[in-house]
């Protein structure tokens, strides 16, 4: 007889309007997971915003998409130690294993969700908590390590290579990857048990038909243009992107746009308005349809894990241009030949020259990420894969 878990899923914020990747990834295990006969909760904080950890939904019990999810206070979140320890640790300066705790705890830390974790261990076959770069994960696995699956969506930076996670990666009781180069990235870094480990990701199912000439028609864009989907911060380069697409509009005569969907603020001057559009956050159906209609698909970030918007982009049939700094996103390219990548402003010139004049090899990069994401990232493969991951973690390192 096939076994069902109570899973509890710990993550920082969540279905709070703004939430990032590792956010959406959780949501998505916990309903499907719930759809295979598992008891899935979630456990999170008040916040919506990353970045001023602003208590702002009230504590207690909410149900979401049918998932029972406990909201707790953020009650630890120093920004100006952050920034003293952040700004020692990306230069390299030694911290002592104090402050790195220091540092870490003044990164969204929540007392009462920890308590409860405490309380209620028992209660839990297993913690899955995501990412890795929080107050919230760092003590909170501590509590039942044994019982406590990460999901780090982890990148090549300063943080990883603190004191702190090598305890934290050594001790989970299983640490999940979203994609082959994350988890090469971790076992060199970390010391981690390959028994432990496994390679689950996300499934990228298109929601229904796609309609690109109605989204066109909706939102009066009768030009071709470059896509960008996802958080507009300084982490994701899309500063350096519409930098980058403004040098290419000086340079060539094309009357390829940029158009940009997504949360945060986007500052653009008089002459970036000119080839720049900026939709904003965009319901699933017209999100999809933006896909669906655009030329190409750009990926600027060096900072992914997996990065769900290029794969939903190849779902959609779209050619994908990445930063060819980012391991993970470069590997997607390589393993579908559904894209290309760049190291620097003139490559990304070329690249787009390369899809503008080269339609049929350009709608073929589009075929072949599509027919990648519909072979390795469907619902179906990915939850298999995450109940075979906890089904060994549970046999070979969990006491229940």
């Amino acid at each position: 007889m096939k076994q069902h878990w109570k899973i509890a899923y710990v993550c920082p914020r969540y279905a709070a309007g703004a939430a990032g990747g590792a956010e959406n990834l959780i949501q998505s295990w916990a309903e499907r997971m719930r759809d295979r006969g598992h008891r899935s909760e979630v456990l999170t904080t008040c916040a919506r915003d990353h970045t001023t950890w602003k208590n702002e939904l009230p504590p207690g019990e909410v149900t979401v998409n049918g998932i029972k999810v406990r909201r707790f206070e953020i009650t630890s979140h120093d920004r100006e130690k952050q920034d003293f320890f952040g700004e020692k640790i990306i230069h390299g300066q030694p911290l002592t294993r104090a402050q790195e705790e220091e540092w870490i705890d003044a990164v969204a830390r929540s007392e009462s969700l920890c308590d409860f974790i405490d309380q209620h261990r028992d209660e839990f076959d297993l913690f899955i908590f995501a990412p890795y770069l929080f107050g919230i994960t760092y003590r909170g696995m501590k509590i039942a390590p044994e019982r406590s699956i990460l999901v780090p969506c982890l990148h090549d930076e300063p943080y990883a290579y603190l004191k702190i996670f090598q305890d934290l990666f050594s001790q989970a009781g299983g640490v999940f990857f979203n994609s082959a180069s994350e988890q090469a990235l971790a076992h060199r870094i970390f010391a981690i048990d390959r028994e432990r480990s496994c390679r689950v990701g996300m499934g990228i199912e298109l929601p229904g038909q796609l309609r690109p000439e109605s989204f066109r028609e909706k939102f009066a864009i009768d030009s071709p243009y470059l896509l960008y989907a996802g958080r507009r911060e300084g982490g994701k380069n899309t500063g350096l992107l519409i930098e980058y697409f403004r040098l290419f509009k000086q340079h060539q005569g094309t009357d390829l746009k940029l158009l940009l969907m997504g949360t945060g603020d986007v500052s653009l001057d008089q002459e970036a308005r000119r080839w720049t559009r900026d939709l904003g956050y965009l319901p699933v159906e017209e999100k999809w349809n933006c896909y669906a209609a655009s030329e190409i698909f750009c990926q600027p970030s060096t900072n992914e894990s997996f990065s769900i918007v290029l794969l939903e982009s190849w779902r959609a049939g779209k050619p994908a241009l990445v930063n060819a700094f980012c391991p993970v996103t470069r590997d997607h390219c390589l393993r579908s030949q559904g894209g290309l990548y760049f190291r620097d402003y003139y490559e990304f010139e070329e690249c787009l020259l390369y899809f503008l004049d080269h339609p049929d090899r350009t709608n073929l990069m589009g075929e072949n990420g599509r027919r990648y994401v519909e072979k390795n990232f469907t619902w179906e493969e990915v939850l298999d894969r995450l109940e075979e991951g906890i089904n060994k973690m549970t046999k070979s390192n969990f006491e229940l």
